[in-house]
């Protein structure tokens, strides 16, 4: 799910839902392709599923989950996960192998060790050192809360008006501790078309690398303004976009459809990958207004968009050297107080990332959250009356 949205409708009652099923640890049956031909290669058609939760030992600490585990990374091995607490900052190492809390670091917001005040990225290196991303600071942190590098920079090679925009320069980046570099995906309709930035914080210069069909973010992307007698209101739609790094590659993604851009850290050879999946729609199709009347009219926009299939981040599992990624349908009632539904459809695919597979996981109607796959098994964050849960599902096909 798109982080803004999640960070909308977190909330008990739909975890208390989502904790009754998962109690139960039921197997499901997923239904597969329409085609005939299809099926005899969907390796997803017969696939089957149990889920359970476990929960983590706080030991006789407790855990501040107000906000979620949404800044959150995993070691190289899967043994860690690592994530941020909010006010104060507080770095949350815990032992997934032991399901236990093993530390916990204070981290300043302001100095020189500071990390700012809205954190927003976190990636833990090959050495345990941290790489921090904030609305003030991008850097390389230790796990003792020191600053290390900076890495915010104003670089040249790239359009100058974007260069000294920080905020739509590294609003959306990741960073590779093999190259030491810093790839963008910008958001700045200003600076032209659409653009992967690779910028190495050594030379203080960057490289652009146009990524034309990225477009469609843009298109379902809208902030509107609207007066009335009670005052300003402020509606807008969005769909996401994810960069994800991989061993020596890069993926450039989107929610608005299934192909993606791939590029070779080592060569900087980007293509762009087309996907053909049988059982979904492959892009978002939502007429879009050019002038929305209110806020109502942004609100269905937005309700459309949620409700198409949102293709959301690949994932690895290198257990079975395979790919994978979820579909995810959300249906919001007419009113915020309505309860959220949601729909899922798993996506396999092979190294080239070829489709292998897809269906739709029946039996999912609560929100999967911070996903990983750990051990062959998809692990999905849940709060579980305060305490923090993983359900854990275990695919079988």
């Amino acid at each position: 799910m798109n982080w803004a949205l999640r960070c909308l409708i977190l909330n008990f009652k739909h975890v208390k839902k989502l904790t009754s099923l998962i109690f139960l640890a039921l197997i499901f049956s997923c239904g597969g392709n329409s085609s005939e031909d299809a099926k005899s290669e969907n390796i997803l058609q017969n696939l089957s599923y149990s889920v359970d939760t476990v929960l983590v030992d706080a030991g006789e600490d407790f855990l501040n989950l107000s906000r979620g585990i949404s800044i959150q990374s995993l070691s190289d091995d899967l043994t860690r996960l690592y994530f941020f607490e909010r006010d104060p900052y507080k770095l949350v190492e815990i032992d997934l192998d032991q399901l236990k809390v093993i530390n916990k670091t204070v981290f300043e917001t302001e100095g020189p060790d500071g990390v700012g005040n809205y954190l927003s990225n976190l990636a833990v290196g090959p050495e345990g050192e941290l790489f921090l991303k904030s609305n003030s600071v991008v850097g390389i942190f230790d796990q003792k809360a020191k600053k290390l590098q900076n890495l915010k920079v104003l670089p040249s090679g790239i359009d100058s008006t974007l260069a000294k925009n920080s905020s739509a320069l590294y609003s959306n980046v990741v960073y590779d501790f093999g190259t030491q570099k810093i790839f963008s995906h910008p958001y700045f309709r200003d600076a032209g078309d659409n653009l992967l930035l690779i910028i190495d914080p050594k030379t203080t210069s960057a490289t652009s690398l146009p990524v034309p069909k990225m477009k469609i973010v843009d298109d379902y992307t809208g902030t509107f303004t609207f007066e009335s007698e009670n005052g300003t209101a402020i509606a807008f739609y969005f769909v996401g976009s994810f960069i994800t790094l991989l061993p020596e590659e890069l993926i450039l993604s989107t929610s608005a459809m299934s192909g993606f851009y791939k590029l070779n850290t080592q060569t900087q050879k980007l293509e762009f990958i087309e996907v053909q999946h049988q059982t979904v729609p492959n892009q978002i199709q939502v007429e879009i207004p050019q002038n929305p009347s209110g806020v109502e009219e942004v609100r269905k926009i937005q309700n459309e968009i949620f409700a198409s299939v949102n293709f959301l981040e690949f994932k690895r599992d290198d257990t079975r050297q395979l790919y994978f990624r979820l579909g995810e349908r959300t249906f919001r009632g007419e009113t915020r107080e309505d309860p959220i539904k949601y729909e899922y459809h798993l996506f396999a695919y092979d190294k080239d990332f070829n489709v292998l597979g897809e269906t739709k996981l029946e039996g999912v109607d609560f929100a999967l959250m911070n996903t990983f796959f750990k051990d062959g098994k998809l692990w999905s964050y849940v709060n579980v009356e305060d305490e923090l849960g993983f359900a854990v599902f275990d695919f079988k096909f």
